[in-house]
This record gives C-alpha cells, sequence and structure tokens, in this order.
C-alpha cells in the first residue's frame, strides 16, 4: 500500500474512532440544567405591572460561539453543522421576534478535559475561563457532562454534538433556560411519574449550581415546588408559574401521538386525568414533537433580555436573509492545480458576510482536509497529495442568517509540479525565523526581475493574511510585511507570475 493511501487510512479510521467515541443523543439525559425557577423570573410574576410593555420589535442577540476540541484539536463540531444547528436556533425562535447572530469570530479550544468532561463544576470551570462579555456564550462539546445540553444562568450554555442536528431542539431548550424558562414539569426532575401512586401536591428538588450568580450563598440547595393542577387554579403559583403551560409531570425523553399530546396519561392531586403537551421546546418530548413556545414564555423571555440581559441586544439590526448563491470560480471540473499554493476563488454572495469553504477527498466530505471560514471570495490550500483527486466546495452566510447551503461539489487534481520552493526557484528569502514586523529580504535569479507578481501571505490554517502586487526592479529587493499584529506560527509567502510560482515558509516569532 502506497504512503499516501496508508495515511489517509489512518485518517479514516481515527475519524471514525472519534465519531464512535462520541455519545449519541439515545445515550445522553435530555437537559443537565438543575431545576430552580430564575429569581428573575419570580420577580416578575410576582410583580408585572413593574415591568416596561413590550414592544414588537426584532431582538438581536448577540452570540460568542466556542469549539471545543481534544488537545489536538481534533473532534471538533463541524464549521457546516454549526450552521446547521443555527439556522435550526434562529428558525425556532422565528415566532418570537427575537433573532441570534454572531457576535465575534468563533473561538476554538483544545482541551480534553472540557472535550467530554464528567461534572457541570468543570463546564463552569471552562465558562469561567473563555467566557465574552456582553453575549450569550455558547459552548459546542463532545459530552456536556452526560447531557444533550445544560444552562448555568451566570455563565454560558453547553450543548453536546450527537443533540446539535439540523432537526434537534436541544438549543432552543437551553437558550429557553438562559432567557429565564423553567421546565413546566419543574420539580419532577430525576423522579419518575407513576399512575397507581397519589400524586403529590409539593416536590421537593435540588438547584445545586442554580443561581442567579456564581457566589449566591444559598442555606441548603433545595426548594419546594407545587404540583399544578388541571384546572389552572394555582397554575400562578405552581409548577413554573406559566399558565399557558398545562401541567406535565414527565421527566424523560417521551414520544407523543399525532395530536402532540404524550401517550402517558397522568392525574392532577385532585384525580383530573390529563396528557403533556409535547409540542412545547421547554418539554422533554422527542424533537418531532416540538415546534413552538407558549405566548406566556415569549413574553418572559422578550422580558428578560430588555431589562435583565440587556447587555446582550444589538442596538441595531444585524445580518438578515438572502437568497443568493455563490459560484466557485477556480479551479473548476478536472483542472490540474498546483499540490502547494492553490488559490481557491468563487464569486461573492450578496448578502453574505463569511464563507465556509471545504475540501476533502471524499464526495461525501466525511473527512476534510482543509475546514475554512473566510470573510474573503478565496482561500488557500497549504498542502495536498499531488495527483490525487479532491473535491471543494463553499457555503455562504451573514452573521444572522445560516439557512444555506453549499455550492454543487468541483472535482480537480493537484500536481506537483506547479509550485517550486523559493530554492528551487533560485530564489533566497531571508529571515525565515523573524520578529512580527521584520522586513524579508528578497534575492532572485533574473528572469524574476522586472516581473510583474501577485505576492500573498498565508496562515497554516490558509487564511489570507496580506497580498500585493510586485514588480522587483533588481536581484535584490526588501518585502515589507504587515506582520506586526500576527500570531506566532508558520506561515507562507506565494508569489506568482509569468515565470511561475514559488513558496517559502516563514515563522514569525513570540514576543
Amino acid at each position: 500500500m502506497q504512503l499516501k493511501h496508508y495515511t489517509f487510512f489512518l485518517l479514516l479510521l481515527t475519524h471514525f474512532g472519534l465519531q464512535a467515541q462520541e455519545p449519541q443523543k439515545m445515550d445522553l439525559s435530555p437537559c443537565g440544567t438543575a431545576p430552580k425557577l430564575d429569581p428573575w423570573l419570580v420577580k416578575y410574576q410576582n410583580n408585572p405591572m413593574d415591568y416596561p410593555e413590550d414592544s414588537d420589535d426584532t431582538l438581536y442577540v448577540g452570540v460568542q460561539i466556542h469549539l471545543v476540541g481534544t488537545n489536538s484539536g481534533s473532534g471538533r463540531f463541524a464549521n457546516d453543522r454549526l450552521l446547521d444547528a443555527f439556522c435550526r436556533l434562529n428558525e425556532d425562535y422565528a415566532a418570537t421576534g427575537i433573532r441570534f447572530y454572531f457576535k465575534n469570530d468563533w473561538n476554538l479550544i483544545n482541551n480534553n478535559a472540557w472535550y467530554n468532561h464528567d461534572s457541570t463544576v468543570q463546564g463552569i470551570q471552562m465558562m469561567f475561563q473563555n467566557n465574552v462579555p456582553d453575549a450569550l456564550n455558547a459552548y459546542f462539546v463532545s459530552n456536556p457532562a452526560g447531557n444533550c445540553g445544560y444552562n448555568i444562568p451566570y455563565a454560558g450554555v453547553a450543548m453536546g454534538h450527537g443533540c446539535s442536528g439540523p432537526n434537534d431542539h436541544t438549543w432552543a431548550h437551553e437558550v429557553g433556560h438562559a432567557l429565564g424558562l423553567p421546565h413546566p414539569f419543574i420539580g419532577w426532575e430525576g423522579k419518575v411519574y407513576k399512575f397507581s401512586d397519589p400524586t403529590p401536591d409539593t416536590l421537593t428538588y435540588d438547584y445545586t449550581h442554580y443561581h442567579s450568580t456564581p457566589d449566591t450563598i444559598v442555606p441548603a440547595p433545595l426548594d419546594t415546588a407545587l404540583v399544578e393542577y388541571l384546572d389552572g387554579s394555582n397554575c400562578g403559583i405552581a409548577a413554573d408559574r406559566i399558565c399557558d403551560t398545562k401541567p406535565d409531570y414527565l421527566s424523560y425523553r417521551w414520544n407523543c401521538n399525532g395530536l402532540g399530546m404524550s401517550t402517558t396519561q397522568q392525574k392532577d392531586p385532585t384525580g383530573a386525568t390529563f396528557f403533556s403537551d409535547g409540542t412545547l421546546f421547554m418539554s422533554y418530548a422527542n424533537d418531532a414533537c416540538q415546534n413552538r413556545f407558549s405566548p406566556d414564555q415569549i413574553q418572559i423571555m422578550r422580558l428578560k433580555l430588555q431589562t435583565d440581559k440587556s447587555n446582550w441586544l444589538a442596538t441595531e439590526a444585524q445580518g438578515g436573509p438572502f437568497t443568493s448563491q455563490t459560484e466557485l470560480v477556480y479551479p473548476g471540473s478536472g483542472d490540474s492545480v498546483p499540490a502547494s499554493g492553490t488559490i481557491l476563488q468563487w464569486t461573492a454572495s450578496p448578502g453574505a458576510t463569511h464563507y465556509v469553504v471545504q475540501v476533502s477527498r471524499l464526495s461525501t466530505f466525511a473527512i476534510k482536509e482543509l475546514d475554512l471560514v473566510v470573510t474573503d471570495t478565496f482561500a488557500y490550500t497549504a498542502n495536498l497529495l499531488p495527483n490525487i483527486s479532491y473535491y471543494w466546495r463553499v457555503r455562504p452566510f451573514n452573521s444572522s442568517f445560516a439557512c444555506t447551503s453549499f455550492t454543487p461539489n468541483v472535482k480537480f487534481t493537484p500536481v506537483v509540479s506547479s509550485v517550486a520552493d523559493a530554492s528551487d526557484a533560485g530564489w533566497m528569502v531571508y529571515p525565515t525565523l523573524l520578529p512580527a514586523g521584520q522586513s524579508l529580504m528578497v534575492v532572485l535569479p533574473e528572469k524574476w526581475v522586472n516581473a510583474p507578481l501577485n505576492c500573498q501571505v498565508f496562515s497554516a490554517a490558509g487564511q489570507l493574511m496580506w497580498q500585493g502586487e510586485r514588480q522587483f526592479a533588481s536581484k535584490k529587493e526588501t518585502l515589507d510585511l504587515p506582520s506586526q499584529s500576527w500570531a506566532p506560527g508558520i506561515y507562507y509567502l506565494v508569489c506568482t507570475g509569468q515565470p511561475g510560482i514559488v513558496r517559502q515558509s516563514l515563522s514569525i516569532l513570540g514576543y
């Protein structure tokens, strides 16, 4: 077996090994958010007239994304999967007048202990060390303490990969917690309802980590909830204290009938029988059942944002839907391209501000050689194997609209002879180990003198850092690079002109 095929085989084994280790939805509890009524919610429900009247304005909520991988950076939630999940989140909240947007670039974290953590205590540590202020912080990990997800009121939301698919509503559920909503069955968490047993009037529950702030002092992490009656007579003081969410005692994942109701019958403390409403995102019904927040839940979330979480809100509209699609320009179908230094180019999509660019040896893109988010209409492939077919595609999006699709795949083949290392082409570039901001000295052969060149610098991840047109007037010239703000690491200088393409690796040193 040739080495390049053997290496790819090892990548396949690693990829599917990580997938096999990643817990799936059926292996995880629906939600790890500890039961507790939000103190803000209690104040609002006790004195609703003290709060401002809600407007009809769309509320734009800034979300800071954190994608957690292993120590080596493997296993991270893929860029396209995040866009699918973000699309679902905004679709789930469409009726609320709340729209989420990416506040900053996605934060990439490499940490085994956080990627697969056993307790919310580890998750709290993760959030305290990485949170961005004035945003709803959302962390995507392989295993969030054995749950599909959880919310820490004073820290952020953790989401499991296996529960963050395009048809999953876990993210909507956890954000509902972050915006003040409890489970409709609060008090029943960790308990199994039995129709044969008398239904109690009260339930005791544990809220160890569910405080409004991390330094809240409580005598004991226990509280008591009243059990809600079917007739609604105590709906304002029982369970979630939200009167348009009817009684629900089911604290486990359950399926619904064609009307969206549970197949398990329950009875309230008076003996009145009922079935739970599975259409509510805050229930534990299966995802296929869920499709809404109640009007009262919507009002609570909007008022929470306009008062207690106003620092999450943007002062103007962010992003927005668009229908235009980008088109791949180069390489085209069947093109032969340089194995190193290839520029992928595509057309701009009006309305888009960012693009996910992917390159894979598989048409399914199950394993990706390149998975990059850029703001330009081009990207650089650092090193591809020659004489092997690759596929590439691009997906546009903006800060608040991710319900887009990839371009059709295009197949191309890298060849080894198109790009020469600088030394092989007769160039001498020095120093190659340089402090940020230092100029390069370039010594080049006669045939390159006065030749119009397009020079570019790319990061090791393929991000374009700088480009400029140069025409060296002599065999020895200086090249100034705006590297003062570049992070320490490996970069690639690529110059293209009529004489050919040359490539030189550079190392920017730390301070």
